[in-house]
């Protein structure tokens, strides 16, 4: 039974349950039929006890039955119908008189409350009363008074009718009404069996989907979906069922592309620490190798080199401690209101030089009536500086870069970097905040960028999120929102 699918379950079940619904049915109808003979055979013996009784005298003197004539009269009338049996029984019920064999009447006395209820006509046919020749089966029943010549009853002729186990049920299943009612039970019953076991199918069809779906799905085909075009919980089910093999799919491919992408971090990790410090080794051997046949000018340019390398390590390893911190949002970020346009030129101050240097020109349009914004003025200017940083960096001379600010509604402002540089390739866009992805121009050089994927973390921190739009060789722009200080 533990193997058994659900549909065979729920249609044996059906089946069992119907059949169990038919028997009940069809002994209703059985029961129904035998008390319908019952009331119809009582009915039309009413008056059976009466027209007997008129033959049977009264002594007019003792007031008793006279039991002249009375065998003549018991046998005449069993021969005429011989399903009947006649007693005469006292007010109580006793029984004086048998037409059965003493020793067939195990019975002395009768219920008078059922002769009563029958004389009364106040019980709903049929009314059943003892049987003396058979007490475990009542039987229905005539009776009548026997009365004086002045009306007063002395006893009752009782007549009890046909046998409910023989007689009746012969009838019963005889009738044509019953047949009738077999039959068509018996072909609802086949028509309903049939109807409901093809329903059953069809309405654990969409389970089987789900079932299978599971199935393919535990094999390892994430690319599975079950096609459920139900409203119910079945549908609602598949529904989710889809949803969650898409997000499974999904975080699979997400974590194989990670994991690649972790490799490759490795492996630009390992280069980007592999080359300064194989220079700084370089150096630092060739100036005690030959410490004394250094002239002054070639032991300070080797020195130079030496700490650029050293500046460029420690950059490395502070970028890679602080997204790790931000990732793990361990960063203690201070909120507090401050101008972002002041802030904005001091930090394009700062730059000049450089831009001066590459020939790059540094415009910005900061209106003055600016509100104050309300965020961590250490964590801003660290996105600021990542933004004018790469735009001097990728951005040829005689470029431009421009840095912008407008209130974009009433409960913040925009902050806008645009340069005319490289751009970036738009297979490249979606990544450029990925600290496992590095575009093709970025693997040309010597260090590992992780400001993008700091300054997005740290936007993020604010509840905001890093808008970046560019085209090759025209130009990218990398943009923000920060709640305005109200």
């Amino acid at each position: 039974m533990k193997n058994l699918s659900l549909t065979v379950k729920l249609s044996l079940l059906f089946a069992v349950l119907h059949s169990i619904v038919c028997a009940i049915d069809v002994l209703s109808v059985t029961n129904a039929s035998r008390r319908y003979i019952n009331e119809v055979t009582q009915r039309a013996n009413l008056n059976l006890a009466a027209s007997i009784a008129r033959q049977i005298k009264i002594d007019t003197i003792t007031a008793q039955v006279s039991d002249v004539g009375m065998n003549d009269l018991f046998m005449a009338s069993m021969t005429i119908n011989p399903t009947i049996k006649l007693f005469i029984v006292d007010l109580d019920g006793k029984i004086l008189v048998s037409s059965a064999k003493p020793e067939d009447t195990k019975l002395t006395a009768v219920s008078a409350v059922q002769i009563q209820k029958l004389l009364a006509g106040t019980e709903k046919l049929p009314v059943y009363n003892d049987d003396p020749r058979n007490p475990d089966d009542p039987k229905i029943f005539s009776v009548a008074p026997l009365s004086t010549p002045d009306g007063s009853p002395v006893a009752y002729l009782y007549v009890t009718i046909g046998t409910s186990d023989q007689a009746d049920l012969s009838s019963v299943k005889q009738s044509y009404i019953l047949s009738a009612l077999l039959r068509s039970l018996l072909l609802s019953g086949g028509v309903v069996l049939v109807v409901g076991l093809l329903l059953i199918f069809v309405l654990t069809r969409n389970i089987r989907k789900l079932s299978d779906g599971v199935q393919q799905l535990r094999e390892g085909d994430l690319t599975t979906r079950v096609h459920i075009n139900t409203g119910d919980e079945i549908g609602q089910l598949g529904t989710a069922f889809n949803e969650m093999a898409e997000q499974i799919e999904t975080s699979v491919e997400t974590l194989s592309r990670n994991d690649n992408l972790r490799r490759e971090l490795v492996a630009n990790i390992s280069h980007d620490l592999r080359t300064p410090l194989a220079s700084i080794e370089g150096y630092t051997e060739t100036i005690l190798l030959k410490e004394h046949l250094l002239s002054i000018e070639e032991r300070k340019m080797y020195l130079q080199t030496i700490l650029k390398n050293t500046k460029s390590l420690g950059r490395l390893v502070t970028d890679l401690f602080e997204l790790s911190k931000l990732e793990a949002r361990q960063t203690d970020v201070h909120i507090e209101p401050f101008s972002i346009t002041e802030l904005i030129q001091d930090n394009l101050l700062k730059f000049e030089p450089q831009a001066v240097q590459k020939q790059i020109h540094l415009t910005a349009d900061l209106p003055r009536n600016m509100p104050l914004v309300h965020a961590d003025v250490a964590l801003i200017e660290r996105v600021l500086q990542n933004f004018i940083s790469n735009a001097i960096q990728y951005t040829p001379s005689d470029g431009r870069i421009n840095v912008s600010v407008f209130q974009s509604n009433a409960a913040h402002v925009h902050i806008r970097v645009a340069d005319t540089g490289r751009g970036i390739a738009s297979d490249d866009l979606p990544y450029v905040f990925d600290r496992f992805y590095r575009t093709g121009s970025v693997r040309e050089k010597s260090r590992l960028g992780l400001g993008l994927a700091i300054a997005q973390k740290i936007v993020e921190l604010h509840g905001s999120y890093i808008a970046v739009d560019s085209t090759p060789d025209v130009g990218t722009t990398f943009s923000f929102d920060l709640p305005a200080y109200q």
